[in-house]
């Protein structure tokens, strides 16, 4: 019965470290999830160091989602200048 009770304490003291180690993912706010599409790209990066890493893969994300955006938009935009450079000749 002693050592029953001692696997039982050394194994919940295991699972205690581990949580506090890694605590679990929090679950996304959607109040966050509007604020982030709002935010202006140096908004993303603000307390950068206390974000979990999933967090910052997020916002990266985010952030290399605009820029390719905006790299498209440049491009369309030199396609059409080129466009009405050939079609006047």
């Amino acid at each position: 019965m002693v050592i029953e009770v001692v696997v039982v304490v050394v194994v919940l003291g295991c699972c205690l470290v581990a949580l506090l180690k890694h605590p679990g993912e929090k679950l996304p706010r959607p109040d966050l999830e509007a604020s982030l599409d709002t935010a202006d790209d140096a908004g993303l990066f603000r307390g950068w160091d206390e974000l979990t890493s999933s967090e910052q893969k997020r916002r990266l994300a985010i952030y290399q989602q605009r820029v390719r955006a905006r790299i498209a938009e440049q491009e369309r935009e030199w396609l059409r200048e080129r466009l009405r450079v050939v079609a006047k000749g």
